[in-house]
């Protein structure tokens, strides 16, 4: 364990005081098993010298399962209690914490012995000219979303390009971390925040990713040591992204409404100039209760093992295990692609939570798309304990991945630029297990060919 963070005195201060807390909250064990366990991903997937990717993209899952308690013991409720009254519910909490152990402990396996160069990030971050990069990082904001367009009317390419447009977080982050270390900060801070802007006026509005890439970079900079004075500026950063999600869920309904013109469409007819304004109409008029009633959205959208729940209750009792269909179904539609297979069978997520949850969910017919998840992918397949082997090879394939791409990449500020794309793949506890075994394979196919015939010529380009 060597290779991997301490969390130093201040963390277990901090470790402590929390469960101090749990022992006097209204749901002590199922809080405490909440509070440990983001310090044992943090043994497991914070190596020195590398970023935290790993480490944010499952925290991010454990919020997912987590959030619930810390608001049924701020409402003095039982945890239960603040479900829709599906059975199972606290069986399904201890398995999703569990099963995100078993997926962390398989990416552990693989990358708990490899070493990246001593070299500091910004030692490397030095090499490069943020002056350079500004063009080169402006050019590829702008063909972003013409791309990612174009992209729906490609049929089978449609992966591929939206794949190859992620890697557009390469540029961000070479850039931030230019900027940053070399205190342009007002440069970096200024373009950022019109992307953010910007990225408010579509009908799926990215800004999220947008600050969780920023949160990964600033702990790259400031989190030397777990200590008070460094994470300040971290939980200035999440508070911000906290509020901002808050008013987001309050005002996303009738926005989205607007964008695309009270159709069950996902495009918005509107101007960017048309959007932005009516976004700060919609904002202008939220009040506290308002920001109560999206605190509560908020709650109700990162909580996802309610599905979960409803699947160990639906299955086996109705429908039976489908003993490894799924993980089948996912491999070939990997070796599948649809620019060969035109008349593959189209993903419908919202099917597939009908059948095996037995829920009657909106679906393409209403414009949306609602996964299970993962994880109850697994137990529909696997049920119990085979889900966590299968949860635990799951995690093997991440690690590979992720050690590949830092081992093989030309220094690691770069190998960390070249992660974010599968970070953003793999931190949503509701992806569904076919999206991520083929995203799996088309980030890994995509970042080969540009480490192969487009990398060399761009940090030429970049470099001082």
């Amino acid at each position: 364990m060597d290779n991997f963070k301490e969390i130093g005195k201040a963390g277990i201060i901090l470790m402590f005081l929390l469960l101090i807390y749990a022992a006097t909250s209204y749901n002590p064990l199922a809080t405490s098993c909440a509070i440990l366990l983001p310090f044992l991903l943090f043994k497991l997937l914070w190596k020195v010298d590398e970023s935290p990717f790993l480490f944010m993209a499952f925290c991010l899952q454990w919020l997912s399962v987590t959030v619930k308690i810390f608001y049924a013991n701020f409402m003095q409720l039982d945890f239960t209690e603040v479900f829709d009254n599906y059975k199972n519910i606290e069986k399904t909490y201890y398995v999703s914490l569990f099963g995100i152990l078993s997926v962390t402990a398989g990416i552990h396996f693989i990358i708990k012995n490899y070493k990246v160069e001593k070299t500091s990030y910004s030692e490397i971050a030095l090499r490069y000219d943020s002056r350079k990069l500004v063009p080169v990082y402006l050019i590829v904001t702008l063909l972003y979303p013409f791309i990612l367009n174009y992209s729906y009317s490609t049929g089978g390419l449609q992966q591929p390009i939206t794949k190859l447009a992620d890697f557009k977080w390469m540029i961000f982050f070479t850039f931030m971390m230019s900027t940053l270390f070399t205190r342009q900060y007002k440069l970096f801070f200024l373009i950022t925040g019109l992307e953010i802007v910007l990225s408010l006026t579509g009908f799926f509005s990215n800004f999220k990713d947008y600050f969780l890439v920023l949160f990964g970079g600033l702990a790259v900079v400031y989190f030397k040591n777990l200590n008070f004075k460094q994470i300040l500026p971290l939980a200035a950063l999440g508070l911000m992204f906290v509020y901002m999600l808050i008013i987001w869920q309050y005002v996303k309904p009738d926005y989205r409404n607007y964008l695309n013109g009270g159709t069950v469409s996902q495009n918005s007819i509107r101007t960017t100039s048309e959007s932005l304004s009516k976004l700060n109409e919609l904002v202008q008029n939220v009040d506290q209760r308002n920001i109560d009633a999206g605190l509560k959205q908020t709650i109700e959208r990162l909580s996802y093992i309610d599905f979960f729940s409803a699947t160990i209750d639906y299955v086996p009792r109705v429908v039976p295990h489908t003993h490894g269909r799924l993980w089948g179904d996912a491999i070939g539609r990997v070796l599948q692609p649809r620019i060969f297979f035109p008349n593959k069978q189209i993903i419908d997520d919202s099917e597939t939570t009908r059948k095996y949850s037995g829920m009657q969910v909106a679906g393409t017919e209403q414009g949306t798309s609602i996964s299970l998840g993962y994880m109850t992918e697994n137990y529909i397949d696997f049920g119990m304990p085979g889900m966590f082997i299968s949860l635990f090879v799951y995690g093997l394939l991440i690690g590979l991945v992720y050690k590949y791409v830092m081992t093989s990449s030309p220094d690691k500020l770069i190998g960390t630029a070249m992660i974010i794309p599968l970070f953003i793949l793999i931190y949503l506890f509701e992806s569904a297990l076919n999206k991520l075994i083929g995203g799996l394979l088309m980030y890994l196919l995509i970042y080969e060919l540009i480490r192969r015939f487009a990398l060399k010529r761009f940090l030429k380009q970049i470099k001082i």
